[in-house]
């Protein structure tokens, strides 16, 4: 008798911790989720500061840069105008892409991840354009070496964009870790950093040995180090597009519980396997 009523109470007890364990679980996922939009919002908050500060930064520093590139008549400094020109415009492309992403909520992960992704195609393409315009005109300066070059404007205002470069490279890559958008805006920042180190070498040539096919020289060895960021930014996004980085089933996972369904996995395979008029439109 006694044997069957500890019995009983075990089972009693068992079964109370199956209860427990089964509402831990259930009260578990809701929060999970909650936790998991938290931290996405925090992240995009973070992002969307360090690209306002970033933004900021290099259009200030692009009025000073391409005053000093006029004045001193260096292809150096106007070359790396031209390249923060086009850094403004797509660091402000990632501002707006992260923005979109704050405002997209988490059923719609699959658009937010491509919209980050079209945002780095662009800032790739871009990239090349910029090292194409280098290469030109550096070749034009190298034919015709008679323009003289103010050595010491050139190099302080260089000077300045290593200083305001590196702070805004060194904040970005805080946010830059599994992001291509943020990514693509780091590249950006980096080779315009190698270009003012780049502005920098010219100038100490300059102003020490008279060199002035120095300025020349080193424009087009930042136009191929920026053609290098461009090709590493554009097979990446492409690659995402195609589903050849990302797996789906790794994207559905990220999904809440409800969208585990067909519709939205056929939805992912279209937003991962674009068709060529779908990536025309």
């Amino acid at each position: 008798m006694q044997e069957r009523t500890d019995i009983q109470v075990s089972r009693m007890v068992l079964s109370a911790q199956q209860h427990l364990m089964d509402s831990s679980k259930s009260e578990s996922t809701p929060s999970s989720s909650l936790s998991s939009d938290s931290m996405h919002t925090g992240q995009v908050k973070q992002n969307i500061q360090a690209l306002w500060t970033a933004l900021i930064l290099l259009s200030i520093f692009f009025c000073v840069e391409l005053s000093a590139g006029i004045w001193s008549h260096s292809l150096s400094l106007l070359a790396d105008a031209e390249h923060i020109l086009s850094d403004v415009a797509a660091l402000g492309l990632a501002l707006i892409a992260a923005w979109l992403s704050q405002s997209i909520s988490q059923k719609t992960i699959f658009g937010r991840y491509r919209l980050e992704i079209v945002a780095a195609l662009i800032n790739g393409i871009s990239l090349a354009c910029i090292a194409c315009w280098i290469v030109k005109e550096a070749l034009v300066r190298l034919q015709s070496p008679t323009t003289e070059i103010l050595g010491v404007p050139m190099l302080a205002t260089a000077l300045i964009g290593v200083g305001v470069n590196s702070f805004n490279a060194f904040y970005l890559h805080k946010c830059s870790h599994h992001d291509l958008n943020i990514k693509g805006a780091l590249l950006h920042l980096i080779a315009d950093l190698a270009s003012s180190v780049g502005a920098v070498l010219a100038a100490i040539a300059i102003i020490w040995l008279n060199w002035t096919w120095a300025d020349g020289v080193i424009s087009l060895v930042v136009a191929m180090l920026i053609a290098c960021f461009a090709a590493y930014l554009l097979i990446q996004s492409v690659q995402c597009l195609r589903g050849q980085i990302v797996d789906i089933g790794e994207l559905a996972c990220m999904c809440p519980p409800e969208s585990q369904d067909c519709q939205e996995r056929q939805q992912a395979e279209k937003l991962l396997f674009p068709t060529l008029e779908e990536l025309v439109q």
